[in-house]
């Protein structure tokens, strides 16, 4: 018997907060409006498309959104409304398939190889699924393949509100034309290092062997990037994510210029809060695997530093935020985090929560 071909689908909400503001004040349709803070210290979390066109994107900070559009609107977030259209999205999503993996609030994994709408068709699927979507007042873009690399980068070649379908047998040739800043994994750091060899495209990866990539790389970088631009992605769609990590950061009113400040300010404000964090969910009772800091410093760079402990240790914390701090060559520091890394499910025992 012939080996059943996979449809997986990766279904993108447009603008997202966005959308779910324009439902709340339809005034805003038609003005560039950012979601998040327009002040010194505010962030931008979304944009409408609009605002997009003036290069307003999400991260930026907002005193640098409105130089690029002074008529800029910004919004409050309201995440509990986000939350609650992102639930009724999903149930228009359980109506056709129950192979559903949220990768995010606005993103979503279908798997439709068998679904009860279009059998032998995603494409149709995703239309009748968008057109349901629509009608709740948003729209949503999709990516359609036979894995979910390919249906992740895919889902952004028609936005907004439109899809677009790469078979198997146009996997590799799709690939090799992409710019490998759309590889999933390629950031700018390794942008950067792979074009100073040559590599500026999927084609060029496709080109080397995995042997070259990971002396550029290193061993699992370089490994994963070979696989990916050879079209090679296994992975299932998921119904239960496990949760990875445990953390809590927070952008602070003024910058920090002083290590025990800072010292003070995770003691007091983070540790209480990330032990919360841990306890209101099941990873209470297994081990950690590593502790991480992280500092985002006034110009906007960042670092994390991480050690590997079984035990959540505020000393460890204290350790690594030192370290951390030392990277930042005397700049304040804007943003201060901390996390924990949760084992594979398979590693459960008892977690020891020592952060009093």
């Amino acid at each position: 018997m012939a080996e059943v071909t996979r449809k997986i689908a990766l279904l993108d909400l447009d603008a997202f907060f966005a959308s779910v503001e324009v439902l709340r004040d339809p005034s805003l349709r038609h003005k560039p409006f950012a979601v998040g803070g327009g002040g010194d210290r505010g962030v931008v979390a979304t944009a409408n498309y609009l605002a997009r066109r003036y290069g307003v994107s999400s991260a930026m900070p907002g005193s640098q959104a409105r130089r690029l559009c002074p008529q800029l609107i910004f919004v409050k977030p309201d995440h509990a409304r986000y939350r609650d259209v992102s639930r009724q999205v999903l149930q228009l999503l359980s109506e056709v398939t129950d192979i559903i993996e949220p990768a995010s609030i606005d993103e979503f994994y279908l798997d439709l190889t068998e679904n009860t709408l279009f059998k032998g068709s995603a494409s149709l699927t995703m239309q009748a699924l968008r057109q349901k979507i629509s009608q709740l007042g948003i729209t949503g873009s999709a990516g359609i393949s036979n894995q979910k690399m390919v249906a992740k980068i895919a889902s952004d070649e028609r936005k907004p509100d439109g899809q677009f379908l790469v078979t198997p047998e146009q996997i590799y040739e799709y690939i090799s034309q992409l710019d490998l800043k759309r590889i999933p994994g390629v950031g700018p750091k390794s942008q950067k290092l792979l074009a100073q060899h040559g590599l500026i495209k999927g084609l060029d990866i496709q080109a080397v062997t995995v042997t070259r990539l990971q002396e550029i790389l290193g061993e699992k970088a370089g490994y994963l990037l070979h696989q990916r631009c050879q079209g090679i992605d296994k992975r299932e769609v998921v119904t239960e994510r496990v949760r990875k990590s445990v953390g809590v950061e927070q952008t602070l009113s003024a910058d920090m210029t002083h290590l025990v400040t800072a010292q003070d300010y995770c003691q007091q404000q983070l540790l209480p809060k990330l032990k919360k964090r841990l306890q209101i969910t099941h990873w209470r009772e297994q081990p950690i695997r590593s502790q991480t800091v992280k500092l985002k410093f006034s110009d906007f760079t960042q670092t994390t530093v991480s050690k590997a402990t079984q035990r959540v240790s505020p000393s460890a914390f204290y350790q690594l935020l030192e370290q951390a701090w030392t990277r930042g060559n005397n700049k304040g520091v804007r943003l201060v985090g901390v996390s924990v890394a949760l084992p594979d499910p398979e590693q459960q025992q008892q977690l020891e929560l020592d952060l009093d």
